[in-house]
């Protein structure tokens, strides 16, 4: 079993979480997003756990799903594959050429 935590849960956020509860093989173990409105109906539509603390979060997951504004990409990636996570970014990966180059 694949244990998915994703990041961003807003608009385009719901259709990978969306796609994530189809694949067999796969649990999604929670997610984080700072906005309260979107945290709200995603726990009350999906009673996915949101979490706050990121270490925990990277630490339940497998690998993570990032879909955060692209600012967001690059400092998401690096901490996830720091903890030997596996990543799937919205594109792009990184929001500066000197991000990416890193």
């Amino acid at each position: 079993m694949l244990k998915v935590g994703i990041v961003g849960v807003g608009h385009l956020g719901k259709f990978h979480l969306n796609n994530w509860l189809e694949i067999p093989g796969v649990e999604v173990i929670g997610f984080m997003d700072t906005n309260e409105e979107t945290a709200t109906e995603v726990i009350e539509k999906y009673g996915i756990k949101r979490f706050f603390d990121t270490d925990v979060f990277l630490d339940k997951c497998d690998a993570i799903d990032i879909v955060t504004p692209t600012n967001y990409h690059y400092d998401w990636c690096e901490r996830a594959m720091k903890k030997g996570k596996h990543v799937f970014v919205e594109k792009p990966f990184a929001h500066t050429m000197d991000e990416a180059r890193n």
